[in-house]
């Protein structure tokens, strides 16, 4: 019956796959595809437990509750900035390329060590400054704290489920994803049942789920651990990072200043509805291209001829933009009014950020191609990202006091159309792979 099953599946794959790129499945295209399916179908299940978690959390603490907890998570990412300086992204880059359980071992320990060393030394300068830090971002020293909290944690959890992708344990992956979401949901029933519901109960619930899935992942890698930092990889991996970590900072910007700049403009009631919205209209297409970078990346590292790939993708953008927009609007529509009454239905609103959606995802698949070229690739893209950073920051200052959050949305359409543009004006690194440096 498995079998069966399966077949089926990938004669269904395969009649869609020759539809858009008119041949036949190759060995890589079936790997990938396998890949893709264990990554999908934990986060598909695992999305069943996190939507509800959401919900209930933008229904249980209205707009104003909601608003905080994301504000929290947006700062806590730009904390979280200084704590890798790039290193997971050098980690999964190098880690995918070869199964060489050595080699391995000295990349996740040398980056482990290194992560470690960073975070201490920023989480000391955070304490130190709290005051003037707490200032710009323009929160309590409570959701300041909670913000250090959190992203601390985050970076925990983030190091160890990357590990698992770069080395290509798709299924341990899938596992995992399933594992936080249900201890999740649990963990925020516990706090519904003992009536501590506030914004804090979802942080709390969050943080606990990160630091207790991170503590079995890192069991399960325990044997890539040692306490030991090889110098040689130290410096590659440095180096490397070195130029993600320019596109990190941006990223940080870029994904969360909307949020911040909407409490300084507007009230942390109006980042609960725009965060809804977010949710709601962007969640599946997301949610699909957070499963496909996962797998994508590290199997593109390993492909030299990139020009492959990048012809795949300029083949699949129509068909993404034609389902996409309209798929997005009518389940973002419906997951919307499960929040309730207090996060009215906007079409225009709806309809941007089903645009956002697409750009989004186009950035990313582009992106990722340009990383998976090496270390000149990955200057293309930081570069990318610093563009799409400035002028969504200045984007925002100008349209978020001028049209509200639909201001938020087209400042982030049309930095996105920038980075994109930025990314294909070096396609040429895709036709020649020889000249990169990997």
């Amino acid at each position: 019956m498995k079998n069966f099953l399966f077949k089926l599946y990938i004669k269904i794959i395969s009649y869609f796959y020759k539809l858009i790129y008119r041949e036949e499945l190759t060995e890589s295209v079936i790997e990938f595809i396998n890949n893709l399916s264990y990554v999908g179908f934990g986060t598909i299940v695992s999305i069943v437990f996190t939507f509800t978690f959401n919900i209930l959390a933008g229904r249980l603490l209205g707009p104003s509750g909601y608003g905080e907890f994301s504000l929290v998570q947006s700062i806590a990412v730009f904390l979280a900035v200084p704590m890798f300086l790039g290193i997971n992204y050098s980690m999964v880059k190098y880690n995918s390329e070869k199964e060489d359980f050595e080699r391995q071992q000295k990349i996740i320990s040398t980056a482990y060590i290194l992560i470690f060393i960073f975070s201490t030394i920023s989480i000391f300068f955070y304490f130190l400054f709290s005051k003037e830090l707490s200032q710009v971002f323009s929160v309590s020293s409570n959701l300041y704290y909670l913000s250090v909290l959190f992203a601390t944690i985050f970076v925990f959890y983030t190091v160890l489920t990357s590990t698992i992708a770069s080395l290509h344990e798709m299924k341990k992956f899938a596992l995992f994803r399933l594992v936080y979401s249900i201890i999740l949901l649990s963990t925020f029933f516990v706090f519904i049942f003992i009536n501590f519901i506030s914004s804090q109960s979802i942080i709390f619930s969050v943080c606990i789920t990160y630091g207790i899935t991170g503590a079995i992942i890192l069991t399960y890698l325990r044997k890539f651990v040692k306490l030991k930092i090889d110098k040689t990889w130290a410096s590659r991996l440095a180096r490397y990072g070195s130029y993600a970590l320019l596109g990190g900072v941006s990223s940080a910007f870029y994904s969360n200043i909307d949020k911040i700049l909407i409490n300084k403009y507007m009230n942390t009631a109006s980042i609960g509805l725009y965060w809804a919205y977010s949710y709601s209209f962007t969640m599946a297409l997301l949610t699909i291209l957070t499963i496909f970078e996962i797998v994508f990346f590290p199997l593109a590292s390993k492909i030299p001829n990139k020009v492959i790939i990048f012809k795949k993708i300029n083949k699949f953008i129509p068909f993404l933009i034609i389902i996409g927009i309209p798929f997005m609007i009518g389940s973002g529509f419906i997951v919307l009014k499960l929040y309730g009454s207090e996060y009215p239905f906007d079409l225009r609103l709806a309809i941007l950020f089903g645009i956002s959606g697409i750009f989004i995802t186009m950035d990313k698949f582009y992106g990722l191609l340009m990383d998976s070229t090496g270390k000149k690739g990955k200057r293309i893209v930081s570069f990318a990202a610093v563009i799409l950073a400035l002028s969504n920051i200045l984007l925002n200052i100008w349209l978020i006091p001028l049209i509200g959050l639909e201001g938020a949305v087209i400042a982030a359409i049309l930095s996105y159309i920038c980075s994109i543009i930025i990314v294909l004006s070096k396609r040429k690194y895709f036709y020649n792979p020889e000249v990169i440096e990997s």
